[in-house]
């Protein structure tokens, strides 16, 4: 079984979009959470089945399974009959209840997943999007429009656009924006998911709306500048 399998999410909550779901151990239930009944892999909506669908792996190949589902699984806009499987491929599109739900398939490695996220966000990039980053006011400027930050906000975004449409990990950021933390030569600043991730959601919330920042689940960030 290929180890470094996983989902890519398109779209459904509660994950953010561009988020990476590991299949490390399959088979795996795709669906909603009820009172005696968690899935997986769990979707907070409600046209989404209790147990929707089912990934497995047999004789080298991955599968998806509809589980009779009441509003149908699809992969790459084509219905799956209930109870019925078929092979997954790389980049395959997964659709459950008419497109509440999307996710792409991948068997390559993490490392090739992620280039292959920033070629798409390349492709969105809007490059006539003016901005600018003024250190003196920390601030970022955006079509003349300044958007102000504290200063960990700040450096947090002078190493995501430094790297933008890049994928940069958890580690780097801490490195950076926390180095007052380091104390030994090589050491992971002392910071803990849940600063990170309100730093993250800080910004997100004060940030111009043309420009994002994706979570790679468990991994990092890239920062893309959108359409």
């Amino acid at each position: 079984m290929n180890t470094s399998s996983c989902l890519i999410v398109e779209r459904g909550t509660p994950f953010e979009k561009g988020e990476v779901i590991p299949l490390y151990s399959v088979p795996i239930t795709l669906g909603r959470k009820g009172k005696e009944w968690e899935p997986n892999i769990s979707f907070n909506n409600a046209f989404v089945s209790r147990q929707h669908a089912s990934i497995y792996y047999e004789n080298g190949q991955y599968y998806i399974k509809d589980l009779n589902s009441k509003h149908g699984t699809y992969l790459n806009e084509q219905f799956i009959e209930p109870n019925h499987s078929v092979p997954l491929k790389e980049s395959d599109k997964i659709s459950l209840a008419k497109d509440i739900i999307v996710l792409s398939f991948s068997s390559s490695n993490l490392e090739e997943t992620l280039d292959l996220t920033v070629f798409a966000l390349e492709e969105r990039t809007n490059p006539s999007l003016e901005w600018k980053l003024d250190s003196l006011k920390q601030s970022l400027i955006v079509e003349g429009e300044p958007y102000t930050f504290s200063e960990k906000e700040y450096k947090c975004l002078e190493i995501l656009f430094e790297k933008r449409q890049q994928f940069v990990s958890k580690e780097e950021v801490k490195k950076y924006v926390w180095p007052e933390r380091v104390y030994s030569l090589g050491q992971i600043p002392d910071v803990s998911p849940e600063e990170l991730n309100a730093l993250i959601y800080r910004i997100r919330k004060k940030i111009h709306e043309g420009i994002s920042v994706e979570t790679i689940k468990g991994k990092g960030y890239i920062l893309s500048i959108r359409l």
